[in-house]
């Protein structure tokens, strides 16, 4: 007897019944096939690192093959893209990589602080390690100074060759105005000077030290780091702690080399608040008795109390400041329609006299 060879191609899948027949499944491996090769091609589109600069202490400049995904720098994404960028000693990022004005595939990415000749390694979306060696090179600012009484900044200054990274990344260029300027890949401008760049100082913190022995962590105040023209990010003391008046303190940072780091604190008034009107149900604005000129609304809160009752609370709309006038965001609830408030500054930032606002 004589049988004829039967060769089932490789592609096809078998699958055997208990009653001893064959059924060919020919999609199967095919479609599993497809779903790897898919797989496979996603993650050699993905981004890879080609190279990685030490800027300062706190800041990385990184190269990649392409430019990233618009969701792997969204700050919306920030938790996740945290895990994308693993190091070893337990470093982060901080903050979402930015990249560059005029670059294709260069981006500021602020990281943890580093330790000085320590060898780090980088690994981003689990592909080959990269090392680059730590730094302790801090960034100058020339200046500190007391704001309000629980509150100070530190100032630095273009022409000594510090930028803030607001002014040179390509997400804030627009808004940037005549600051906005381009860096090549050595951090140095058309006419060949080189600058430091502050990248974002997202959870910082500085030490505040005075001659009668208290000493404060100061937290740095979000969105004021390149507010109203300047670099003078403000620094706060925890809640319900103040600037004691005639009291000299010193500030000192493992980012940053302040040059005048020493003041005397001094009495300084609150803001007064004026006026306040909803603008819905939400939302409402405050306006001052002045113009600030800085941005002081920043990390602040008031209590509306109503007439029926009823306690509610706001926060202050980061940048949303215009002059005189700020907009606060409802925390806990909304306001209700004709209901009077009264508006109360908590922490002492402010006062408001007598002052309302109508529900809408």
């Amino acid at each position: 007897m004589h049988f004829k060879k039967r060769i089932i191609p490789a592609v096809l899948a078998v699958s055997v019944l208990s009653s001893g027949i064959v059924t060919v499944h020919p999609t199967v491996e095919v479609e599993a096939a497809s779903k790897h090769i898919t797989a496979q091609e996603k993650k050699q589109q993905e981004a890879r690192i080609n190279k990685i600069n030490v800027l300062n202490t706190m800041t990385l400049q990184i190269t990649f093959n392409k430019p990233l995904a618009a969701e792997d720098v969204d700050p919306n994404n920030l938790e996740n893209i945290k895990k994308q960028f693993k190091f070893n000693h337990s470093m982060s990022i901080v903050n979402v990589p930015r990249l560059k004005t005029g670059a294709k595939s260069t981006y500021i990415v602020p990281v943890t602080i580093q330790k000085d000749s320590v060898k780090y390694k980088l690994s981003y979306k689990g592909q080959r390690v990269k090392s680059f060696e730590g730094t302790d090179q801090k960034i100058d600012f020339r200046k500190t100074q007391q704001v309000t009484n629980d509150t100070f900044e530190i100032e630095s200054f273009l022409e000594d060759g510090v930028t803030d990274y607001a002014n040179i990344i390509e997400a804030y260029r627009a808004g940037r105005g005549d600051l906005a300027f381009e860096l090549n890949n050595r951090n140095r401008d058309e006419n060949g000077k080189h600058f430091d760049i502050i990248s974002s100082l997202r959870d910082r913190v500085v030490t505040i030290t005075g001659n009668n022995g208290e000493q404060f962590v100061a937290n740095y105040v979000p969105f004021t780091q390149a507010a109203d023209g300047r670099q003078a990010p403000k620094f706060r003391l925890p809640a319900g702690q103040t600037l004691k008046p005639g009291v000299t303190y010193k500030v000192t940072s493992k980012w940053a080399d302040i040059g005048n780091r020493i003041f005397t604190a001094q009495y300084i008034a609150p803001l007064t608040l004026q006026s306040a009107e909803a603008i819905d149900n939400k939302t409402f604005q405050i306006v001052l008795d002045k113009d600030p000129g800085m941005e002081l609304f920043a990390g602040r809160s008031v209590q509306l109390k109503g007439e029926d009752g009823s306690v509610l609370q706001a926060q202050y709309r980061n940048s949303s400041r215009k002059g005189t006038v700020g907009i606060f965001d409802m925390t806990n609830s909304t306001l209700k329609p004709n209901v009077k408030y009264t508006v109360v500054p908590l922490n002492n930032w402010a006062t408001a006299g007598s002052v309302f606002l109508i529900g809408k």
